[in-house]
């Protein structure tokens, strides 16, 4: 897989260290820097290659707009929080999708929902592993939270899925 263009990554972390590194000396950051701000933080890289992935498949559903802007300075990007926010965007766009297909009957719909925003996670998340895998810091402490992150995306993909099939469509 392509990796994605670093400005792709809506990086607001690394823009400050980026514009000082050019201001200062009219450079692009090095590879080695590059990889240290990452390694810094692992989380923020699988949360916004993840939220991505969901902005150009849910794109047909959610518009333009997508889910832009998510990657804020000082966010958190514990396991838990970035799982959480991944949900969030990722469970958001089911009325929309279920507007687009009017056609199918609800359960369809809620298949064919789940089905976009889990390819589209494991994407983004396949990606993610795949750049910090590249610039050797798939290891350790970073690989168990990715791991933890995703499995908790997982368990609730299926909270939502089951509670969303109960209650029907909204």
């Amino acid at each position: 897989m392509a990796m994605p263009p670093l400005g792709g990554l809506g990086a607001s972390r690394f823009q400050p260290h980026n514009q000082q590194l050019q201001s200062n000396t009219s450079r692009s950051p090095s590879p080695d820097e590059m990889k240290l701000q990452i390694s810094n933080e692992p989380l923020s890289l699988v949360y916004r290659t993840a939220v991505q992935k969901l902005n150009e498949l849910l794109a047909p559903e959610t518009g333009e707009a997508g889910l832009q802007g998510v990657a804020a300075s000082g966010m958190d990007f514990s396991p838990e929080a970035v799982a959480e926010r991944i949900l969030s965007f990722a469970t958001a766009g089911i009325t929309s999708f279920r507007d687009r297909h009017t056609d199918q009957g609800g359960e369809e719909q809620l298949n064919g929902f789940m089905s976009l925003i889990r390819d589209a996670i494991d994407q983004g998340f396949q990606e993610a592993r795949d750049i910090l895998d590249g610039l050797g810091v798939l290891q350790g402490d970073i690989s168990a939270n990715t791991d933890r992150t995703y499995q908790l995306i997982q368990d609730g993909l299926n909270r939502f899925e089951e509670k969303t099939r109960n209650s029907g469509p909204e």
